[in-house]
C-alpha cells in the first residue's frame, strides 16, 4: 500500500513540473510560433544596427556624414513592427521623441518611418547580421541642394 502511494505521489508530481516547464513566465502554454512573412521580417530587422561601412555618397558629400549611423527597429509583442530610433546621423533622421516603422507593400524591403524627417522611406535589403540602407535626400527646405541624391550604407547588427 505505501509504494502505491509513493508511485501516486511521483505521478502527480512529474506532472505538475511537466505541466510547469510546458508554460511560460505568465503561465500560458508554449509551443510552436507560427510567423507569417511580415512577422519573421520584422523579427529579423528588430535590435539595433551600426558601425557603418561602405558608404556611397553624392558627389559633393562630406566624407563620414554617415559613419556614426544608429538605426534602431522595435517590434510589438504580436512581432509587427513598431517604434523607431537613429542616432548618429540628426542630419537625415531626426526622430526627435518616437519615431516608428512599418514594412511598403509584401516584399519587405522598403521601410516607411513616421515621425521622421527628413527621411521617410529607405530601402533595406538583408543578408545575415547586415543590412544595406539605401535612401534619398531632396534637400533642406532652405533650397540647398549640395549633398542631394541617393545615400547608401551597409550596417551590422550590433544589438538584438
Amino acid at each position: 500500500m505505501e509504494s502505491i502511494r509513493l508511485i501516486i505521489k511521483g505521478l502527480v508530481l512529474l506532472i505538475f513540473l511537466y505541466g510547469i516547464s510546458s508554460c511560460d513566465e505568465k503561465g500560458d502554454p508554449q509551443g510552436p510560433i507560427n510567423l507569417n512573412d511580415e512577422q519573421t521580417a520584422s523579427v529579423s530587422m528588430r535590435g539595433k544596427w551600426g558601425q557603418a561601412s561602405d558608404p556611397d555618397l553624392p558627389f559633393g558629400t562630406t566624407e563620414g556624414v554617415l559613419d556614426d549611423l544608429i538605426l534602431e527597429f522595435r517590434i510589438t509583442d504580436d512581432y509587427y513592427p513598431s517604434d523607431f530610433s537613429a542616432s548618429g546621423a540628426d542630419y537625415f533622421f531626426s526622430t526627435g521623441n518616437e519615431g516608428s516603422w512599418n514594412w511598403e507593400g509584401d516584399k519587405f524591403e522598403i521601410v516607411t518611418l513616421a515621425n521622421v524627417v527628413p527621411i521617410t522611406v529607405i530601402q533595406v535589403v538583408k543578408e545575415a547580421s547586415e543590412i544595406r540602407v539605401t535612401f534619398i535626400y531632396e534637400g533642406d527646405e532652405g533650397g540647398r541642394t549640395s549633398g542631394t541624391g541617393e545615400y547608401s550604407v551597409t550596417l551590422k547588427k550590433i544589438a538584438p
